[in-house]
């Protein structure tokens, strides 16, 4: 019989990263009483190109794989790379945000534990975001922000 885990789930860690309520890994580290290396071992498997995707993704997933394998997720990764700096695309990913970014014209990404990846209706209530935030989260301005639509992005 093993230990039992002293971090939480890796969805948890994130959704908190998410919403503000850790700064780093460092912060969940010391909240918890592990290395810092500990939380970047737990999470490593989650992240991809240097990028935290899931610590600016605020949904609570129906399973790991929704964040990254559906093409709504792989277009909303690609946004967020083009919005985070020091990373730069390729003219291929440049050319496929341009056009996702049109699409958005009249709708809006989503997410739902029944219905996953889904695009809704854009309306006023949507503030110009590629995607629907989870109602009844907090989020720090700065992860809002980078789901901005700017066409020039």
């Amino acid at each position: 019989m093993g230990r039992p885990p002293i971090l939480p789930p890796a969805s948890e860690m994130f959704r908190d990263l998410a919403k503000g309520k850790y700064k780093d890994k460092a912060a969940i580290a010391k909240a918890y009483g592990v290395s810092k290396s500990a939380v970047t071992k737990a999470l490593s498997p989650y992240e991809e190109e240097k990028i935290d995707y899931r610590g600016l993704m605020p949904w609570d997933f129906h399973t790991a794989t929704d964040a990254y394998n559906p093409r709504p997720a792989r277009m909303l990764r690609l946004h967020l790379k083009a919005r985070l700096q020091n990373h730069n695309l390729s003219q291929k990913e440049a050319d496929e945000h341009l056009v996702w970014i049109a699409s958005l014209a009249d709708r809006t990404l989503a997410y739902s534990e029944e219905k996953r990846w889904h695009y809704v209706p854009r309306t006023p209530d949507h503030n110009g975001l590629v995607a629907v935030l989870p109602e009844g989260v907090e989020l720090p301005v700065e992860t809002i922000t980078l789901y901005e639509r700017n066409e020039t992005s």
